[in-house]
């Protein structure tokens, strides 16, 4: 007599490989897809360390290609706008309330202007709701000077290096405090609308920008120049954070597959011997 195909069981153990191999399948491919981000963050970092440590250039347009020339050293003769000055609310300098200084910085013989991050000034403890003055003389009287910093894709990217997120451009708040205009962020419409004129599709920043990650034990440290404070902007690789979400993935998918075959032993090969 002939004895009958156990179905249910194979159903049963084909259905858990299965179960088993999509698992393996998908967290094998999460940690490939991590490596991948690693690998681009990587190359990113590398053509903005190269761009970091390049000569200086003195563009004369306001439209730069950005993919090529972002964070390379900047060097210009012109003036700065009293007019197209901002102060951006909500930064910090070792833990006390402060402003961040953006004002419009126009080449000799250019019909544009640059947006620069002059750096931080503090507010007074005492009244902090109260915009601080600029240091004596550098608000712009129309004297040339020369003009050394870093071209950034925007003015956002200075502020998100420092780790704070910015709202859209819709979202902007502005108080006028202390005759100067307190912007919750920043936008080039509206800077060029303040200062009645085009503005540049980059921003340089004064302060110093680093090739060195920022960690917790590496604290900011802020540095006056002209009045101003200027505190290290760390460019962020972050390839060590996406090779820490590759191996989590990987060895999920190792714990997976032992899994699978623990439970394919247990509940058939085992279980047929007994």
């Amino acid at each position: 007599m002939v004895k009958a195909v156990n179905s249910p069981g194979k159903t049963k153990l084909a259905f858990t490989v299965l179960i088993g191999a999509a698992l393996v399948w998908l967290t094998f491919s999460l940690g490939q897809w991590q490596t991948g981000r690693a690998q681009e963050k990587q190359a990113l970092f590398d053509v903005q360390a190269r761009a970091l440590a390049a000569s200086p250039i003195s563009p004369a347009s306001a439209r730069l290609d950005l993919d090529n020339l972002s964070y390379r050293k900047i060097e210009l003769r012109g003036t700065f706008d009293a007019k197209a000055l901002i102060y951006i609310d909500n930064r910090q300098i070792n833990g006390r309330p402060a402003v961040q200084v953006v004002q419009g910085f126009q080449p000799e013989g250019a019909g544009f202007l640059i947006p620069v991050d002059r750096g931080l000034l503090l507010r007074d403890p005492a009244n902090p709701r109260r915009a601080p003055g600029m240091p004596s003389g550098s608000a712009g009287g129309g004297e040339p000077v020369e003009l050394r910093g870093t071209i950034l894709p925007r003015f956002a990217q200075s502020a998100e290096l420092r780790g704070l997120h910015l709202g859209s451009a819709d979202e902007i708040y502005v108080e006028e405090s202390n005759g100067f205009q307190v912007w919750s962020n920043f936008s080039v419409d509206k800077f060029a609308e303040l200062a009645g004129q085009s503005v540049s599709n980059f921003v340089v920043t004064l302060q110093p920008v680093a090739q060195t990650v920022q960690t917790k034990a590496q604290p900011e440290t802020a540095q006056q120049v002209d009045g101003f404070y200027h505190v290290a902007v760390p460019l962020q690789e972050q390839v060590a954070k996406h090779k820490g979400y590759a191996f989590q993935w990987f060895a999920m998918s190792a714990v997976l597959v032992l899994l699978t075959l623990f439970f394919v032993y247990r509940e058939f090969y085992k279980g047929n011997k007994t």
